[in-house]
């Protein structure tokens, strides 16, 4: 399975055959090869979807030991695929097998959240173990998800969620980074800051500013990177223009994920996902693809395009890790970034930084500000 999954696969799939084709044990093994060969063939999500469907549908004839990772791969699929709403029905129709599983529940409030139903999530996190980290993280996402779905200044469930995360005695660093968030949005930063340093002071974090719920600590720690040397991105007149009449003008963005939009619009234009270029994106700026992936850009993370509107800018926000740096390519307009305890305006020149730490953008002036941002691997990996 981990040298040749494609050989794997025909071999689990000549053993469901010779058992007459309902063997789930095989059937699960060609599902989890599928899965596998996805890292180099993206078109087979599809089918390993579909062979993982196979499997569950087995139902109560599927011991535990089966259903469950079978449940828990098909659902992160579907999320992948941005099927939400299918994964939700996958787990509501097969999780009262297993209604006792923690984990299991724990996906369903997880999956609920990404399906914009906070209610939902925060209705089914109440029935669990109230004493579970796991289930007060999951209630105070929730929290900030409903206080996202409605920014008419109410902020109560922001505080909601803090009391939650207040709550936990032994706080992890994922509890630190998400407490003192809806502290910062809930317009508690004096609190907020408190709680970066007693976590420092406790040997959580290493800065009051650099925040990952995933900290690598073998890595050097610097908001901004002046003495890395890659590959430049020359853009051209004609390319800077490519971005603002296809993603802006056309309207092709998105909003960007995650709630950190202070006021205004900032917006995002996907170019590549975990190392993979998403192709009908590039068609509507071939020529930026193809001097990114030229210039070796684009195999980690993200690629995309970022876009503030005039008076817009960002709450303060950082990277869930520290492994990964970013790379931003100045396109149009000018961006103000306040990053750590350094203030920077992006007109022309790349700047590497590393988006773990405190962060924050805005837009002072007339017209939209347009950067590319791609990930590259932290160079002490």
């Amino acid at each position: 399975m981990k040298t040749d999954a494609g050989a794997a696969k025909e071999k689990f799939d000549q053993l469901n055959n010779d058992l007459g084709k309902r063997s789930h044990i095989a059937m699960y093994g060609s599902a989890l090869a599928l899965e596998k060969l996805i890292e180099v063939d993206p078109k087979q999500e599809r089918n390993a979807i579909q062979a993982f469907r196979t499997v569950v549908n087995f139902g109560k004839k599927l011991p535990k030991e089966i259903l469950k990772p079978a449940l828990q791969s098909v659902v992160r699929l579907l999320i992948k695929s941005g099927r939400v709403r299918m994964a939700v029905s996958t787990l509501e129709k097969y999780l009262p097998h297993h209604g006792e599983d923690l984990e299991l529940n724990l996906l369903l409030v997880d999956t609920h959240i990404q399906n914009d139903d906070p209610e939902k999530a925060l209705e089914i996190a109440a029935s669990l173990n109230q004493d579970s980290i796991s289930v007060k993280l999951l209630q105070a996402q929730a929290y900030k998800t409903l206080w996202d779905k409605d920014r008419s200044g109410e902020v109560e469930p922001l505080n909601k969620a803090a009391d939650i995360l207040l709550s936990v005695t032994d706080k992890t660093v994922e509890v630190v980074s998400m407490l003192g968030d809806c502290l910062q949005k809930a317009g508690r930063p004096d609190e907020a800051m408190k709680i970066y340093e007693d976590a420092v002071a406790a040997g959580l974090l290493t800065s009051v500013f650099q925040r990952p719920s995933s900290m690598n600590r073998a890595l050097k720690g610097v908001p901004v990177w002046t003495d890395l040397e890659l590959t430049a991105v020359e853009l051209t007149p004609e390319d800077r223009e490519a971005i603002v009449q296809a993603v802006i003008y056309k309207g092709l963005f998105g909003d960007m994920e995650g709630g950190n939009t202070r006021e205004g619009v900032w917006g995002y234009f996907g170019l590549s996902e975990n190392g993979i270029w998403l192709k009908e994106e590039c068609k509507a700026v071939p020529e930026i693809c193809k001097k990114l992936k030229a210039a070796g850009y684009g195999t980690v993370g993200k690629t995309y395009v970022s876009l503030l509107y005039p008076s817009s800018s960002t709450f303060p926000h950082n990277a869930a890790t520290n492994e990964l740096l970013h790379l931003i390519i100045p396109a149009s307009g000018i961006m103000n970034l306040r990053i750590a305890d350094k203030n920077l305006v992006l007109t022309e020149d790349p700047v590497v930084i590393d988006p773990s730490f405190d962060k924050e953008f805005s837009n002072d002036g007339s017209d939209a500000a347009v950067v590319i941002v791609t990930s590259v691997p932290h160079p002490d990996l």
